[in-house]
């Protein structure tokens, strides 16, 4: 077996010897090579062939510096922020920044933001700065300003426990939960909101939409209805919690079992999607509900499962189809037929589809976003659509015992 790598950049310090004792012969084609003392010796024991135009050794501190941390959600620096030396972070979510940081951000080695940075405006002035980067939104507030969470939920008790002159900041949308909020006593104490979009009741409209920035997106609630935050399912507990007039921020499921319930409700307003399964459309329609999209869903719905078996008796007992989502591994019993698939299948947003070769044509029909479709596992699939499929046929010239790596960077 052999391995061939192509690539701008390669970085050999961190090698470990048992990873490439498998290959008869490894081949490195690269602009730039990185090696360190240990890397130098571990190659030399191993049957490389390294063409490089710049080969760079680094056994220097930078070699020994502590990886990054990562940390997915939300991350807060603030004044009592503890950097260590050398730290570096990377954050897939929000990353908070407190006011009166500038310090100590700038002792950070780096930063790296998938996501949102929330932080005061005299922070937002010096971004960015050298070692962070970010690649999504800055969303900055005043700096005398409280920040709330990203949906906050604006209740009867806030008013009496605002701080005169104070102003808060929530970086998604402010809703208005109760009838009872006082509006008044928050104009009485001065007390102003910054965010994006605001939900508020028809009746507190008057008295309350000056508290809020000018270019807020507003939505008109109902007094009526009662205001149901997230993505929801309409099942038997939904009426006891929630009443017969709901009012969604988020996604609502409507299953073919939910039929009577939505024939009890008096209204609905999703700001959102909904799902409906087929059965249950003409009574959404009864209804005038009022909703951002809408998805018609055919028989069941399988979904947010790791593992996931389809059998034959599964597809036969619902002539209205499967949909199937949100699942890590969906398994087909190799006795389906590619025709049954075609007819009653959907499969959306699932990482891998394991099934026969026969069935493969027809799962790849009534697939949406999903990452793999075949036979063999997870890991030799990740495996193969990196280094190649070594047996496969037609492989556009390249040797069958070889294994190829092309990137602009890679690291052994």
């Amino acid at each position: 077996m052999k391995l061939k790598i192509n690539c701008d950049k390669c970085d050999a310090r961190k090698i470990v010897e048992e990873n490439y004792t498998q290959y008869d012969e490894i081949v490195i084609n690269t602009d730039e090579l990185v090696v360190d003392s240990r890397s130098k010796a571990v190659l030399n024991r191993l049957p490389f062939n390294i063409s490089a135009d710049y080969v760079r050794s680094r056994d220097d501190e930078e070699s020994q510096k502590p990886s990054a941390r990562t940390v997915n959600g939300i991350y807060e620096i603030n004044e009592s922020s503890i950097v260590e030396d050398d730290q570096s972070i990377v954050v897939n979510g929000v990353l908070k920044i407190a006011p009166k940081t500038e310090d100590i951000l700038r002792k950070y080695e780096s930063i790296v933001v998938n996501g949102i940075i929330l932080c005061p405006k005299s922070v937002a002035s010096i971004l960015p700065l050298p070692g962070l980067s970010i690649n999504g939104l800055i969303k900055a507030y005043p700096d005398e300003y409280t920040l709330l969470d990203n949906n906050f939920k604006l209740d009867k008790y806030f008013p009496m426990r605002a701080t005169n002159g104070s102003g808060y900041f929530a970086a998604s949308y402010i809703y208005d939960a109760d009838l009872e909020t006082n509006f008044s006593m928050l104009a009485e104490k001065n007390i102003k909101f910054h965010t994006d979009k605001i939900y508020i009741r028809k009746s507190h409209l008057e008295a309350g939409l000056s508290l809020f920035n000018i270019e807020a997106e507003i939505n008109e609630v109902p007094d009526i209805c009662t205001i149901v935050q997230g993505n929801v399912v309409l099942d038997d507990s939904f009426i006891t919690a929630y009443g017969t007039n709901p009012y969604v921020i988020g996604n609502l499921d409507i299953p073919k079992e939910s039929k009577e319930i939505l024939n009890s409700l008096e209204s609905l307003t999703v700001d959102g999607t909904i799902k409906v399964n087929n059965q249950c459309v003409e009574a959404l329609n009864s209804l005038n509900a009022s909703y951002k999209e809408l998805e018609i869903v055919k028989g069941v719905v399988l979904q947010d499962r790791p593992i996931i078996n389809i059998s034959r008796d599964i597809l036969e007992e619902n002539a209205d189809g499967v949909t199937i989502q949100d699942c890590a591994v969906v398994k087909f019993e190799s006795n389906i037929e590619p025709e049954l698939i075609r007819e009653r299948v959907k499969i959306k947003d699932c990482a891998k589809v394991d099934c026969s070769s026969e069935q493969k044509s027809a799962v790849d029909f009534v697939s949406t976003d999903v990452a793999m479709v075949g036979t063999g596992s997870i890991l030799s699939g990740i495996f193969n659509s990196i280094f190649g499929d070594s047996s496969s046929d037609g492989n556009n010239g390249r040797n069958s015992d070889t294994k190829y790596v092309n990137a602009d960077y890679y690291e052994l």
